[in-house]
């Protein structure tokens, strides 16, 4: 098996050299040391020719033919690069001297599809072995070896940016974030210009290692390429939200609004984006009640200094939740707006509906944590305890409304079903609980 994989390249090399018109005297002897497998003397005959003739681009191509072929022999994907780094570089001067000439030699495109055939033989197997469920199953390391045959091909052709890409998601696979980043940094620099697809790629990237500044450059820079994809104001408005300017962001997208007051998407945009420092902001008031409550207990054996000091701490926590709770009562606020306009706007819209539902359930689990969390006070808790109810009742609606629209979608019964059964409507959850079909 290991001489039948040999011979293919061997095969594919000769069609090749046969292909070629030089009458160059060392070809024939270059040729004849391929085919018998003596490859360093077919080294040594293109750098005897070199050395005679620093100007014969063909030595200097057959030099990167032999190079190349050396590099399929080896057994081991990580040490074929040196192998392919010296090939392109012999492959690059004799291009350079080639381009030179008065007249453009035949070989030249030759050259261009040897660098191509090489570049897609380390290419595709990198490929094979992500894509072949029985390959990557049968390969130690796959994405690593995967990678290695693609940085032979990059080694090959640093033009491709195909390459580069791929090597951008095998490392993403790998949780190698910032070097996915780094190769796909390399893929933009050498798409002209880069799709929409790309810019969304790294500036995610961007985003998930909090590398803001990066992801609004970009950002802004997919707008100005791509005006009416509506995508790049929401990762900017996400940037600007995740490094601490939800002022920019929100300026930013009221102004689109401005501009298109019945353009849905924008609206959605502000909605969602702003609510995402509604979860931040949720679950960090979680975190806090949670310490006040063991604190509160703790209290209770406590005396003198360190009971005041246990006291004084509380007192912190419970500013800083009603600090937080206020943005969260702000946040929403605009959130709701922004989507029940969206709803307005695309009242059959499931997704609409279902994300402001959404917003109204999640409103109304604030409201009862802070009813839980009262002390003393029976008319706040009242108070409290209505609203939340209200806001479920709200969230109720918007959840019928997803389901009637699709009602396959088995998400908004189980959603339904949970408000339902808050609600105390048990007629209501048992059908939902059939629709939902939990045991799926």
């Amino acid at each position: 098996m290991k001489s039948y994989k040999l011979f293919l390249p061997i095969i594919a090399l000769a069609a090749m050299l046969l292909a070629c018109e030089t009458t160059d005297p060392f070809v024939d002897d270059v040729t004849l040391s391929i085919f018998t497998g003596d490859y360093d003397a077919a080294l040594q005959i293109t750098e005897d020719a070199i050395t005679e003739n620093p100007d014969n681009y063909i030595a200097h191509y057959y030099k990167g033919i032999v190079l190349a072929a050396m590099a399929e022999t080896i057994d081991v994907p990580a040490d074929r690069k040196p192998y392919y780094e010296r090939s392109k570089e012999s492959m690059d001067t004799a291009k350079e001297l080639m381009q030179n000439q008065e007249e453009t030699p035949a070989e030249l495109q030759e050259l261009n599809d040897t660098v191509v055939g090489y570049w897609a033989d380390e290419y595709n197997r990198g490929v094979n072995i992500q894509t072949e469920d029985s390959l990557f199953n049968a390969t130690p390391d796959p994405y690593r070896t995967s990678l290695y045959h693609f940085e032979n091909a990059a080694a090959m052709n640093p033009d491709s940016a195909m390459t580069y890409q791929v090597m951008a998601s095998t490392y993403f696979q790998m949780d190698e974030i910032e070097n996915s980043i780094s190769a796909y940094e390399t893929a933009m620099s050498l798409l002209d210009p880069p799709l929409v697809d790309d810019y969304e790629f790294l500036i995610s990237l961007y985003l998930f290692e909090n590398r803001y500044e990066e992801a609004i450059r970009y950002s802004e820079e997919a707008q100005d390429l791509y005006p009416d994809e509506t995508s790049f104001v929401q990762f900017l408005a996400d940037a600007y939200i995740q490094s601490g300017d939800r002022d920019r962001a929100v300026e930013l997208i009221e102004a689109l609004i401005a501009q298109e007051p019945d353009n849905p998407q924008y609206r959605r945009v502000l909605g969602t984006q702003i609510y995402q420092s509604v979860d931040r902001n949720t679950v960090e008031v979680t975190e806090l009640y949670r310490e006040m409550f063991d604190l509160g207990i703790e209290l209770r054996s406590q005396s003198g200094e360190e009971r005041a000091e246990t006291e004084d701490r509380i007192a912190e926590l419970q500013q800083e939740i009603d600090r937080l709770e206020a943005e969260i009562d702000e946040f929403t606020a605009i959130s709701i707006e922004q989507m029940e306009r969206v709803v307005e706007l695309e009242p059959e819209s499931e997704s609409a509906n279902f994300t402001l539902a959404i917003i109204y359930q999640n409103k109304a689990a604030n409201l009862f944590e802070r009813r839980n969390n009262v002390v003393g006070d029976e008319d706040l808790v009242e108070s409290l305890d209505e609203r939340a109810r209200e806001n479920l009742q709200l969230a109720r609606v918007y959840y019928e409304a997803a389901a009637e629209i699709n009602p396959e979608n088995t998400d908004n019964w189980q959603s339904l079903f949970q408000v339902y059964t808050q609600l105390g409507m048990e007629e209501e959850a048992l059908e939902a609980m059939e629709k939902a079909d939990f045991e799926d």
